[in-house]
């Protein structure tokens, strides 16, 4: 189907935003790394930036043959994209929201947003991940059966952390993590409150993607 210009466009746009990401990833995830070491990978935030580059960078590629084929993005990877934009969301706003005041005294928000390898994880990506997926990337649409598997990456993360803190193999990374410092109750409403947050943030990028569910009728996940 042949495009026409202002579509053109807006997947030139997409691919370079998704190339931004792939482009600053390694210069982040390196920063980390210098930082603290083997502990990068317990940190939701580097495994979601990671997980994003990959996605991104797939994207990209995509995005390049649609230019020339006239086809639409796949299906399936446009609920990767959904899946990593969910993540990214979920790490800024956590940040905002829950981590920012928590740190208050050690800069808070600013600090987090704008330090180090944290300028490129909890804001660059996030920011550039959300505006090609909301404003760029929105053929073909996704059913609502899409929102609760952006919720699988946090589970799988939660359940290995709060594993890894129960054994004594890791502490934290992040204080809501940290189960000997809290009480059982403390800890199961924490998860309750992240997940409810996270889906709630799954819905909302899924809706302000131009997403609706339709009345009798449910798209195929996988349909293209």
């Amino acid at each position: 189907m042949r495009k026409t210009f202002w579509e053109k466009g807006r997947i030139v746009l997409s691919i370079l935003l998704n190339l931004f990401i792939v482009r600053w990833e390694p210069v982040a995830i390196w920063m980390t790394w210098e930082a603290v070491d083997s502990q990068t990978f317990t940190f939701y935030t580097e495994n979601s930036n990671v997980f994003a580059f990959f996605v991104c960078l797939l994207v990209a590629v995509c995005q390049v043959g649609c230019l020339f084929t006239g086809r639409r993005l796949p299906r399936w990877v446009k609920a990767l994209k959904f899946i990593a934009t969910c993540c990214l969301t979920m790490t800024f706003l956590t940040v905002v929201f829950v981590l920012g005041p928590y740190y208050s005294d050690q800069g808070g928000v600013v600090f987090l947003l704008t330090e180090n390898s944290m300028l490129y994880h909890h804001l660059l990506n996030p920011l550039c991940a959300f505006v090609s997926f909301v404003l760029l990337e929105r053929e073909p649409r996704l059913s609502a059966r899409c929102i609760p598997l952006a919720l699988v990456p946090t589970v799988l993360y939660g359940t290995l952390a709060l594993w890894a803190n129960y054994k004594r193999l890791i502490t934290g990374p992040y204080p809501f993590l940290m189960v000997y410092n809290q009480t059982l109750r403390q800890t199961v409403l924490w998860c309750v409150v992240i997940l409810a947050m996270n889906l709630f943030y799954a819905w909302l990028v899924w809706r302000l993607g131009g997403n609706q569910c339709k009345k009798g009728k449910v798209g195929l996940l996988f349909r293209s």
